[in-house]
């Protein structure tokens, strides 16, 4: 019976089922925030390093930046370059992120000038990398929201 209680006790413990990582590697949910702080500092190099070469990154509604675009690359030109044209200030702030098993939800207030709203925000990780994102965004807010 002491020897199932201290396999046990080793196995909760282990970095495996405890979330804890090796010295120097960050977690999924540290990952993540990465990937906030150098997309809101502009450091698009280091933003890029965080996510996978076969990226998919997913954004639905009828938007200018919508659609499914594939690579770093893609997500600059047809993301980020079109949502400082139509949304001037625009800012994310995480509220709460959670994670389960390799998939990381971060619920995020944004807001720009005549945006103030929510934002579900859904990444999956493989190997350290970002692998997928997909953003479940007011679509509404953001389109009666838009600058020409």
């Amino acid at each position: 019976m002491k020897k199932i209680l201290i396999i046990s006790l080793l196995l909760i413990s282990s970095p495996l089922f405890s979330g804890h990582h090796a010295k120097g590697e960050m977690s999924n949910a540290e990952i993540v925030k990465k990937a906030y702080a150098t997309f809101g500092s502009g450091d698009i190099e280091g933003w890029k390093k965080l996510h996978a070469d076969d990226l998919k990154f997913t954004i639905f509604g009828d938007l200018p930046q919508s659609g499914v675009h594939y690579g770093a690359d893609a997500v600059i030109k047809n993301v980020f370059d079109v949502i400082a044209v139509h949304w001037p200030a625009f800012n994310l702030k995480n509220m709460n992120i959670d994670t389960v098993g390799d998939t990381v939800y971060v619920l995020n207030y944004m807001t720009a000038e005549g945006l103030d709203t929510y934002a579900l925000h859904m990444f999956t990780l493989e190997d350290g990398k970002i692998k997928s994102f997909t953003a479940f965004d007011d679509t509404d807010s953001m389109r009666s929201s838009m600058i020409e």
